[in-house]
């Protein structure tokens, strides 16, 4: 069976040495869903301290086979450039 490991980036990165041997992307998939819920479950503060988790699977060969990224998005929040954005976000903190 193939080996899959999931590296989660929520302002830093805690990258997976050891990994899961699933049967195939599909079930990479859903061990990844499982695994981001059971994160936010244990830690809500996960996704609302940097306002986005992500969580790349790659195989054993090191590419990346697909991301769940998850976002939040404050309600202050206004269309605009990614630059007026982040000093917006700025200037709240």
């Amino acid at each position: 069976m193939p080996r899959y490991y999931f590296h989660v980036c929520d302002g830093t990165q805690d990258i997976d040495e050891q990994g899961h041997e699933l049967a195939d992307d599909l079930a990479a998939r859903r061990e990844a869903v499982h695994y981001c819920c059971g994160l936010l479950g244990d830690d809500p503060d996960l996704l609302l301290a940097d306002e986005n988790l992500r969580i790349n699977v790659t195989a054993e060969d090191g590419h990346l086979r697909f991301a769940i990224v998850l976002n939040a998005i404050s309600v202050d929040w206004q269309p605009g450039t990614r630059a007026e954005n982040q000093r917006l976000t700025d200037t709240q903190r």
